[in-house]
């Protein structure tokens, strides 16, 4: 029986392997994961640039002003970075000229000049409490513009990157990653003369620079029809009314991680919270092998959507979910019978009391890796946010589980149950969400674009 599950599965990562190199399956994926490990190994050198030419002090107002573009950064995008790539792709599976996508494109950068517009006055007219608000003291306020010149740089980088991403044109979307990611932010801490504003600014400049650049010759390369300003309107309230819900989703998700490591901070110390870290970090490296997969799922199912191939969706989908569930399981077997050794001889013997956390934590990975590779197809068939449904529900019951049951539930138990609820739940609404897109009525028709052609 073992064996003739074993090799059921095995041919699911065979036809996967297939789907990847044949057909409309993006062929880029191997590029797409190099550019992914090569933003991270350049944040990596970064930090290690800045230490060297910022100095301590230099080091620690810059790793601040970069967390402060990233945290502001991620609810200004109000969600774009998925529902433009969504759209995108949606409407060019439904419309093959690209002549409504390109409704959702302008109608995404509008909405971004707005939003990041009206933020920068806000700080530009107080930066003194912009910078006690983030720094503790007012004296950082010459910061401010240099930040809000990496906000604004940010949300260009990320706006264009969904555009091509939902144009499943992941070379140059790639190469826009590892130049902007990957190579930006430490050349930048190199041309700074050693002052952090000057990184933070130049790092800002670049962003905008190359993603004005590539943005404009993907639009202008194959004529810019210019849509009415009725489609604009249609479009931009698609946009919000899908992105918005998922911004506190993703709050959610990062609750997930951090809230029961706060919570054993205050209730079992500071050392048993860094050993309950750990242990989410291997969740988290093992569920980053197979983001990849979902930054290509997305448009791919998207587009699928527009063309009614319900069947490839499901065949797709399912392919990738088993392979990478034999991966995962895989994985979490060596790590169970490696663990007891590995992480004293990687981290260190005074690491020793964190291999049970990490014994449950890699457990609940198996489910969380179906959150991973459903999350994705999820947000490209249904416009109901079921991910924040599903990761507020379980964010709740971790939560629950640690204040309410913490006499006979310790922390890595419970948050490996969330795991398991959230990935339960998220098997189940894809079955509903996907029974109801393929027997329910058809999507809407998209309206006329109108306006004028501008070839170039």
């Amino acid at each position: 029986m073992a064996g003739t599950w074993l090799r059921t599965q095995v041919g699911i990562l065979r036809e996967s392997a297939r789907e990847v190199l044949r057909g409309r399956w993006p062929k880029s994926y191997m590029f797409t994961f190099i550019a992914e490990m090569g933003a991270l190994v350049g944040g990596l050198a970064t930090l290690k640039v800045a230490g060297d030419a910022l100095g301590a002090t230099g080091f620690g107002e810059y790793a601040v002003a970069r967390r402060i573009v990233s945290v502001l950064a991620f609810p200004l995008l109000a969600g774009m970075g998925t529902s433009v790539a969504r759209y995108v792709s949606r409407t060019i599976g439904s419309n093959p000229s690209g002549a409504t996508a390109i409704g959702y494109s302008l109608s995404s950068l509008f909405i971004g000049v707005v939003i990041v517009a009206t933020f920068s006055i806000v700080v530009w007219l107080q930066p003194d409490r912009f910078a006690r608000l983030f720094y503790g003291d007012a004296r950082f306020a010459s910061l401010s513009l240099p930040i809000l010149l990496a906000i604004a740089g940010l949300y260009a980088h990320v706006l264009v990157y969904a555009n091509y991403r939902g144009r499943l044109r992941m070379w140059p979307a790639n190469l826009l990653q590892l130049c902007n990611l990957g190579l930006a932010p430490p050349l930048a801490v190199l041309a700074s003369h050693r002052t952090t504003g000057a990184a933070v600014g130049i790092t800002g400049v670049v962003w905008l620079t190359t993603s004005a650049l590539v943005g404009g010759w993907g639009v202008l390369s194959g004529g810019l029809r210019v849509p009415s300003r009725g489609f604009l309107v249609v479009a931009a309230g698609d946009l919000l009314r899908f992105g918005l819900p998922r911004v506190v989703g993703e709050f959610a998700l990062f609750g997930l991680f951090a809230l029961p490591t706060f919570y054993v901070a205050h209730t079992a110390g500071v050392e048993r919270a860094g050993f309950l870290s750990f242990a989410l970090s291997l969740v988290q490296v093992l569920s980053s092998l197979f983001a990849t997969v979902g930054i290509l799922l997305l448009p791919y199912v998207s587009r699928q959507v527009g063309e009614g191939n319900w069947e490839r969706i499901a065949k797709v989908v399912a392919n990738s979910v088993g392979a990478s569930l034999l991966v995962t399981l895989v994985a979490v077997m060596g790590l169970h019978v490696t663990l007891a050794w590995l992480i004293p001889l990687v981290m260190g013997s005074s690491f020793t009391p964190a291999v049970p956390p990490a014994r449950w934590l890699i457990t609940g990975a198996i489910p969380f890796v179906v959150y991973t590779l459903l999350r994705d197809p999820l947000d490209a068939i249904a416009v109901w946010p079921y991910n924040t449904v599903n990761l507020s529900v379980t964010l709740l019951a971790v939560m629950g589980l640690l204040w309410g049951a913490s006499g006979w539930i310790s922390p890595a138990p419970a948050v490996a149950f969330g795991m398991l609820v959230l990935g339960a739940l998220t098997l189940l609404s894809w079955r509903r969400a996907f029974g109801r897109a393929r027997t329910g009525p058809p999507a809407p028709p998209v309206p006329a674009v109108g306006g004028t052609e501008l070839g170039v």
